[in-house]
This record gives structure tokens, C-alpha cells and sequence, in this order.
């Protein structure tokens, strides 16, 4: 590691990075603990992902964090401010007047206290430094790595055991963590281009570079083997990203990846291919490739997104709705824009596309200023970074990367971490005057009390809520049952 950064001193417990370290708590945990037992994977990661909120509020609102906070929200330039202010504005509009108000408020909510999480990470950043850094890539590596060894031991048990129980050696079962194998993917598409940061740094020895290198092989190995075509389309955009926006320190990263690309496929033909064979053990895949062309009914849903924001154009049918109106194939148009577009309304689906593409231009400009003027490890760390964000945002296009509660908590950790890399290398020192302050939070606190309101009806009959729709909409395969995950897994908003 490059030690000549100037970094902050002993740190003590009361000014430690807490936001950061309760987001950082829940990305390790929600896909390695079953945080609900009782429930669904999807629900449970979604209640802890408001118990997070709730954690994160509490620290947010000390005046110093809020300081923080505001000043970062003061750094954006004024017509970026108010694009954000006017497309929340419109958002609540689209709320109050929305068929179900209880359930569109809570979308409305839910992404403004996110947004809020987003300032509060860029001010964390701004506040560490480097070190910041270095605690993000150990806590992604460290995820990584107890996501593998789970899927290791799953493996050897399914190998070694499984004869004994007449079972198949089943490919899914290595996927575990999350309700659908695509929601994993989603974390792959974020977490990936970091994982081979610590091997190329600190893979001084054959001992080291094996076990560095170790858990990225898996990871692609999975990627591989997992038929997420989306999460292959949004990794492959994220190094076309890389390659055209960080010159040679992005090749240099590229072709890291494409050499981890190559092992975790010759990973996948060895231990998933060939020795299940060589035992003459059954195998059950998730081959994709004959449907590598088909769009898996997205037509169908996007034209039906298109249809309704053609009938609502102007504050749509109200966040969340889609899951009311839409036909039984999905919860989500599985398309930020499209999604914006029917349940926000145009303007403000105009208004955050337009902040979201910029936003990923300017930092795209960012790092390949870095790429050009500084040395160290914080260069390939913006790499990744960029690649990871450019990923999420192809990836959103054709998935709900944008509704799942663990890739929502990623990706607003990796906004922010980008933001604040930003508005470091901008200098930025405004300072957010009293009354920002005092109408932040008193918008912060809106959007908690209608989270509140919207999730105390389904508290503790989350399961019973299930049931019932099952029992009214049973699914034509008893093993496949026709849940379609929203903010609950059974995300139907009737």
C-alpha cells in the first residue's frame, strides 16, 4: 500500500466513520446471515435495510454529521439543487395523488432517506481520505470472501454427501443469500471490479497471490455459472467504461479482469463441469445460452410501462405503482428510466435521468484527471470504482438493480464514495447556511415518518400477507411460486 497519504490520526470512538460503518455492516451481513429466518431472503434484508435507516438516521441528525450532510448538499452546483428539489417535488405530487397515496409515499420516502445517506457517505469521504478507501475495499474483500467460503463448503457437501441423500449436484444451491440468483448478481456487478485490488497489491508471495487471487476466480466463476445475463452485459460495460475514461491504468485493470475472467472459467469447466461428471454424480445447470437473445418477457413489460406513462404523463401513476397496475410478470418495469417514467411522470423522470447521466459524466472526467496527475493506490481504487457504478447503471436497464434493498444500500454507498472523491478534488468548502439545514431535516424527517406510516400495516404479517396472495393467486408450479418481489417479496400492492 502506498503509505505516503496524508492520513487523519488517532480517530476517536465519538468522530468515527459510523454511517459508513453501519452501511458497510449491513453489505457484509444481508447476503452471508439470514436476517429473518422466518421470512423470505428478500424480506428479511429489506427489514434490515430499515433497521439500517433507522440506525443511520439517529447519527445523521447529530449537528455535526448534519453539518457535514448539508455542506455537501451546499458543494452541488445551484441548478443541480434545484433539478433534485424540483424532481422530489414532483415525486410527492405524484404521491398524494397516486391510487394506493400509503405505499407511493413510502417509495417516495424510502428514496430520500437514501439520498440523504448518499451526501452523508460523500462527507465521510471527504472527512478520511484515503483511509476511507482502504476500509471499503477490506470490507468488499471480506464479503467476498465469506460469500466464497459458504459457497465452497455448499459445494463440497453437495459433492461428498449428496450420493448418500440421492441428491443432484444442483448449481443453484451455491447461490445462496438471496431469494432469486439475478439479486446476487446484482452485488457481482458492484463488488467484482474491486476484488483484485488487494491481489495486486499485496500478492507479494505464491502463498499470498493464491489466496488473493482465490476469491475473485470464484466470484467470476459464479458470474459464469449464475445465466445473469444481465450482470455479463453490465460487467462487460463497466470495462468498455474503464478502457475509454482511464487510459493506461485502466488497461492495466482490464487486463487484471480478463485474466480473472479467463481463470474463473477454466474454475467453472473444472469443478463445476467435470467433476461432478467424473463422479457420475447428476447435475442440474443454469445454462442460458439458447435464450441469449431473448429479452424473458421485458417487452412486454416495457411496453406496458410506455403505455401508461402515455395515459399519466405528467406525475404518472405514483412511485410503487407499477406493482398495482402492471400484469403478473413483475413488480418493476425492469428499467430505472421506464420506472421513473410511468410511476414519477415525465418531468421528473427527464429531471433524474438527466442528473444521473451527468453525475456519471462529471466522475468519468474525474478519474481520468486522476488517471493523468496522481500515483498511488487511489488511482486503480477510482478505477474500480467507475467501473462498478458504470456496471449498476447498464445493468439497471434491463433489472431491478434499483429496487432490491441490498443493491440500493450498495449502490447508495458507492454514490456517495464517488461524490465524495469528487467534490475532494473540486475543493470545495461551502458551507450550508442554518436554514438549509433546518428544511433538510425537516424533509429527512417527512420521509421517515411516511416510511414509518407506510411499513406499520405489514410489520409482523408480512408472512400471513404472502400466504394470502398465494392462496388467491396460486402459482401453476407449486415449486415456483409467483411472488414478485417489490418492496416485500410478494410485491403486489392490492
Amino acid at each position: 500500500m502506498d503509505r505516503s497519504a496524508n492520513l487523519p490520526g488517532r480517530i476517536r470512538w465519538q468522530d468515527a466513520p459510523w454511517i459508513t460503518g453501519c452501511l458497510a455492516a449491513f453489505v457484509f451481513l444481508a447476503p452471508n446471515v439470514d436476517l429473518a429466518p422466518s421470512l423470505q431472503w428478500h424480506d428479511g434484508q429489506r427489514l434490515g435495510q430499515l433497521l439500517l435507516l433507522a440506525a443511520l438516521l439517529c447519527l445523521m441528525l447529530r449537528p455535526a454529521q448534519w453539518r457535514g450532510i448539508t455542506d455537501a448538499w451546499s458543494c452541488l452546483q445551484p441548478w443541480t439543487r434545484w433539478a433534485w428539489s424540483v424532481a422530489f417535488l414532483l415525486g410527492l405530487g405524484s404521491s398524494v395523488t397516486a391510487a394506493l397515496p400509503r405505499w407511493a409515499l413510502l417509495e417516495w420516502g424510502l428514496q430520500g432517506l437514501l439520498l440523504m445517506v448518499v451526501f452523508a457517505v460523500a462527507a465521510q469521504r471527504r472527512t478520511y481520505g484515503e483511509q476511507f478507501d482502504r476500509w471499503l475495499l477490506l470490507l468488499f474483500f471480506a464479503t467476498a470472501t465469506a460469500y466464497g467460503v459458504s459457497s465452497a463448503t455448499i459445494y463440497l457437501t453437495m459433492l461428498l454427501a449428496g450420493p448418500s441423500y440421492e441428491q443432484a449436484f444442483n448449481v443453484l444451491e451455491l447461490y445462496h443469500g438471496f431469494s432469486n440468483v439475478r439479486f446476487f448478481g446484482y452485488l457481482q456487478t458492484m463488488l467484482l471490479p474491486f476484488l483484485l485490488l488487494p491481489a495486486m497489491w499485496w500478492g507479494t508471495t505464491p502463498v499470498r497471490r493464491m489466496l488473493l487471487w482465490s476469491v475473485p476466480l470464484l466470484w467470476w466463476m459464479l458470474a459464469i455459472g449464475s445465466g445473469s445475463r444481465g450482470t455479463w452485459v453490465a460487467l462487460l460495460v463497466g470495462m468498455i467504461a474503464v478502457l475509454l475514461f482511464a487510459g493506461r491504468q485502466g488497461r492495466f485493470w482490464a487486463r487484471w479482469q480478463l485474466a480473472a475472467l479467463v481463470g474463473g472459467g477454466v474454475c467453472y469447466g473444472l469443478f463445476v463441469l467435470l467433476v461432478p461428471q467424473w463422479l457420475a454424480q447428476p447435475a442440474v445447470y443454469l445454462h442460458r445460452t439458447g435464450e441469449i437473445m431473448s429479452l424473458s418477457l421485458r417487452e412486454v413489460l416495457w411496453t406496458e410501462a410506455l403505455q401508461f406513462a402515455w395515459q399519466q404523463p405528467w406525475l404518472g401513476i405514483g412511485p410503487m405503482h407499477f406493482a398495482q397496475t402492471a400484469s403478473r410478470i413483475a413488480a418493476h418495469p425492469h428499467n430505472a428510466v421506464l420506472q421513473w417514467l410511468v410511476e414519477w411522470g415525465v418531468p421528473a423522470a427527464l429531471l433524474l435521468t438527466g442528473l444521473c447521466a451527468m453525475a456519471g459524466l462529471v466522475f468519468a472526467g474525474h478519474v481520468r484527471r486522476m488517471v493523468q496527475t496522481s500515483t498511488g493506490n487511489r488511482v486503480p481504487v477510482q478505477v474500480a470504482l467507475l467501473a462498478a457504478l458504470t456496471g449498476a447503471a447498464a445493468q439497471s436497464m434491463v433489472d431491478g438493480i434499483l429496487v432490491m434493498p441490498v443493491s440500493q444500500t450498495l449502490l447508495v454507498l458507492l454514490c456517495g464514495w464517488a461524490m465524495g472523491l469528487y467534490l475532494e478534488e473540486r475543493g470545495c468548502v461551502a458551507q450550508g447556511g442554518l436554514v438549509g439545514r433546518i428544511v433538510m431535516a425537516a424533509v429527512t424527517l417527512i420521509a421517515a415518518v411516511v416510511v414509518i406510516r407506510g411499513i406499520a400495516p405489514e410489520i409482523g404479517h408480512i408472512a400471513e400477507r404472502e400466504q394470502a396472495y398465494l392462496a388467491t393467486y396460486p402459482p401453476e408450479n407449486p415449486a415456483l411460486p409467483n411472488l414478485m418481489p417489490r418492496f416485500w417479496t410478494q410485491g403486489r400492492i392490492e
